[in-house]
């Protein structure tokens, strides 16, 4: 998916949808790795899943600090403010999804690491619905998986289809 930084509805293995808003894109796109030296960057993503749909959407996403490790192929969420963030967020009825970060590629793929941290969140986290969403933004595109924290399996998942500028009901 190419970065446009719009809201957009993604088809879960389900069969219900994530919106994604348009606040969450703006903020990842702050941090790409653009320059030859920049570091990767990343954080947790927040969000809900409507009690009577059972649609998921992804409002927010904390960003770097001071105290996250960062170079430029690994980021480590070390810094007390994303845990405060989401004590916060709870009482706005936001929770935590997923994480989120950055890699150098135009086009990114999962690393070893990646996947290897995407098994763990999966055997050790818990989210406010049946998946923990991954999301990686690469110099050009944004790629997005879910793990499902039943069956602990892994899935690129991807845009809805749209006629003209309005999804399709599928």
């Amino acid at each position: 998916m190419k970065i446009d930084y719009m809201c957009k509805k993604f088809k879960l293995p389900n069969g219900k949808t994530v919106d994604i808003l348009d606040s969450v894109f703006i903020e990842i796109g702050k941090w790409l790795q653009v320059g030859a030296a920049l570091p990767e960057s990343g954080g947790f993503i927040l969000g809900y899943k409507h009690l009577n749909t059972g649609n998921i959407t992804l409002e927010n996403v904390t960003t770097p600090q001071e105290k996250d490790i960062r170079n430029r192929i690994r980021f480590f969420i070390k810094d007390a403010f994303h845990f405060k963030f989401l004590e916060t967020a709870k009482r706005k009825n936001s929770y935590y999804m997923g994480v989120w970060h950055t890699h150098p590629q135009v086009i990114p793929s999962p690393s070893g690491m990646d996947y290897t941290d995407w098994n763990e969140t999966l055997l050790h986290d818990r989210t406010a619905c049946d998946y923990a969403f991954f999301i990686i933004a690469g110099t050009d595109e944004i790629r997005i998986w879910v793990g499902d924290l039943k069956t602990k399996k892994i899935k690129e998942i991807f845009e809805c289809p749209k006629d003209g500028g309005l999804y399709k009901n599928t």
